[in-house]
């Protein structure tokens, strides 16, 4: 079941939108959502700063009139924002939430992985970092690999805590 936060300027259009998600089995939430859902009043200041915030995190649809679809795509310009006329069919509507929550996913996987290779890179000059310094101490590049290799297998510590170590001695 998808998660949807929705949030709708028109009192209205709120309790007729929030049947048809829930009829069609989306889950309306405050908070943990796959999607987020607006249907804003342009003319009320500050509704882009919510979208573009919420845009950031992954999947968001906003719904306007036809007439300003221009205006909120100009507004959302590069934010992922997906910009929909009001009277967009609702299976198109739920088509692209589907869509927008699974680009989510893949937004929150790939900066997952973006975070893993960049301790993967810290790690990594911090160990060429102990290098240095072992190889100022008098032992060749591979010396200095093989020995920050042992003493983390024989230590069973990572070669960054190795790493960290040689180089907190150099330091005091």
């Amino acid at each position: 079941m998808l998660r949807i936060l929705l949030r709708c300027d028109f009192e209205a259009a709120h309790p007729k939108l929030r049947e048809k998600l829930e009829k069609n089995h989306f889950m309306l939430v405050e908070n943990g959502e796959d999607v987020s859902l607006f249907v804003p009043r342009l003319t009320k200041k500050g509704w882009e700063s919510e979208v573009l915030a919420r845009a950031a995190r992954g999947g968001t649809v906003v719904i306007v009139k036809r007439e300003s679809v221009p205006l909120a795509e100009e507004r959302l310009r590069g934010s992922g924002a997906t910009v929909l006329p009001a009277d967009v069919p609702f299976p198109v509507l739920a088509g692209v939430l589907l869509a927008e929550a699974r680009a989510g996913e893949r937004l929150f996987a790939v900066c997952g992985e973006i975070d893993r290779l960049r301790a993967q890179l810290e790690c990594e000059k911090l160990v060429h970092r102990a290098k240095l310094i072992l190889m100022e101490r008098g032992m060749n590049e591979e010396q200095a690999h093989r020995f920050l290799e042992k003493q983390a297998m024989d230590r069973r510590l990572s070669r960054r805590v190795i790493a960290e170590e040689i180089l907190n001695e150099k330091a005091t």
